[in-house]
């Protein structure tokens, strides 16, 4: 069930299908207990018309940066702190217990958990990068996890499972919101929280995720296509250190 924070579509998006900018002026306004944006004096409402709430001033100026931003027509995809608020307030209190499933079963098959066996200097890479993190979590997360260098499928303990439950349901709605983006992004449950929880920057949790990829590319050659997925995902990953940021 991992919400990925898309643009909205044509049925579920109120404002309407990549629509013309029909605003003049935006504002960050107080409302309903937080924090909103204003286009010309009206609040913005998400995909399911609900009023977009954030927690804090700091947040909501973010966003209303995206809207003050947008040229003649709404491009969501260049919006990325939008689509997350709009994920928090229509998405995250309603489906707690999916989003809990699908963290513990990335959890079972962590990234981090599963490093190579050869070639050496692959595992010398992965070993640098992925141990200080996971020892990291340890300690400062009560979160022991388990490495795997063979291709039998060994469970993650049980106390770790129900200590990462007990993260996701203390979490806010907004912070549940970009560690389940975070997940599928970095392919890891432990790089998704060392980046909520500010050990990580975008940046290093990002090319953490990609030192396979990376290396196949020294080894191999440079793909472009692969490039450029690479450089969006990078940039996803540095909004998400953004987001986080500003919940704090």
């Amino acid at each position: 069930m991992t919400y990925e924070a898309k643009a909205p579509d044509k049925k579920s998006d109120s404002l309407g299908f990549r629509p013309k900018r029909f605003w003049g002026g935006t504002a960050t306004i107080e409302i309903d207990g937080g924090f909103g944006v204003a286009l010309d004096g009206r609040p913005v409402k998400t995909p399911k018309g609900k009023l977009l709430v954030l927690p804090g001033v700091a947040l909501a100026q973010l966003v209303e940066a995206e809207w003050a931003a947008v040229g003649e027509y709404v491009d969501y995809e260049a919006m990325p702190l939008t689509r997350l608020s709009f994920a928090s307030v229509d998405r995250m209190g309603e489906v707690l217990d999916d989003t809990i499933t699908e963290v513990l079963r990335y959890a079972e098959t962590d990234l981090l958990c599963y490093p190579t066996e050869y070639p050496a200097a692959l595992q010398a890479r992965e070993d640098a990068a992925w141990l200080p993190i996971l020892t990291w979590a340890d300690e400062a997360l009560g979160l022991p996890f388990i490495q795997n260098r063979t291709i039998v499928h060994k469970p993650q303990p049980p106390e770790t499972l129900a200590r990462i439950q007990s993260l996701i349901v203390a979490a806010t709605p907004y912070e549940q919101a970009g560690i389940m983006l975070a997940i599928p992004l970095l392919g890891s449950v432990v790089l998704a929280l060392a980046l909520w929880r500010g050990h990580l920057s975008g940046e290093a949790a990002f090319h953490a995720s990609r030192i396979g990829e990376d290396f196949q590319s020294e080894t191999w050659g440079r793909d472009e296509e692969a490039a450029k997925r690479a450089a969006s995902m990078l940039i996803q990953a540095q909004s998400l250190e953004i987001w986080f940021r500003a919940l704090i």
